[in-house]
């Protein structure tokens, strides 16, 4: 195991030595002079990492350790700043979706070519969610009752920083505490919630909470 230090950092995890390779080469076309460091399972990835500021998780969540999608929603909460993007060779709507709605920024399917992952991940890094064209409307929270096409579509629009903008307004958190915990000025969140409101075709954040909380499948107190 190798363990990275400062700047731009970028962990690969996969127990797939070929599939690693691969994804190194991704990594070093999308973010040349980048760090990379590399793990086989999920017990790995901590003491690789340590503390720092991780720019890319690249995730197979089928690797040794990952109890299906626990491990991911475990290295969202270690490492909440850093994009996750999932690398898997399940291609189901439903992996993809669960995913998705479990905070990944991305899914890319290992029967990809390295251009069409490059580019993936270079979508990723400017801030836009990915998933493969063909599923690209097949948002989290289909079939869930009381949500319409519209906000459905709407929640697959968001960026990832208004998805987390979104799911702290559903723990009932205030724009001032969101500013704190995102390291940003007030007026930024003020700037996500408006965007937010538009994409999700609503007229209030009470409403676009209410919906969001049942599409996460979670209920407020």
């Amino acid at each position: 195991m190798e363990q990275i230090g400062s700047g731009r950092c970028v962990l690969i995890a996969d127990d797939h030595p070929l599939f690693r390779v691969a994804l190194r080469q991704v990594v070093e076309t999308t973010l040349p002079g980048a760090a990379i460091a590399e793990a086989s399972s999920l017990d790995e990835v901590e003491p690789i990492v340590g503390s720092d500021e991780l720019e890319l998780v690249l995730l197979d969540i089928n690797m040794p350790g990952m109890n299906g999608f626990s491990g991911l929603v475990h290295l969202r909460n270690v490492f909440p700043s850093a994009p996750v993007i999932v690398v898997s060779a399940d291609e189901s709507i439903e992996t993809i979706r669960q995913a998705m709605t479990l905070g990944a920024w991305g899914f890319i399917p290992k029967s990809m070519n390295g251009t069409e992952m490059a580019a993936a991940v270079a979508q990723v890094l400017a801030g836009e969610i990915f998933v493969p064209v063909d599923l690209a409307y097949d948002a989290p929270g289909e079939g869930v009752p009381g949500i319409d096409e519209e906000f459905r579509k709407g929640y697959a629009a968001l960026t990832p920083q208004q998805r987390k903008v979104l799911e702290m307004l559903v723990l009932g958190k205030s724009n001032k505490v969101i500013a704190f915990e995102m390291g940003v000025v007030e007026g930024t969140v003020k700037s996500h919630v408006s965007a937010i409101l538009r994409k999700l075709k609503v007229n209030s954040r009470t409403q676009a909470v209410l919906n969001a909380a049942k599409l996460m499948g979670r209920s407020r107190a």
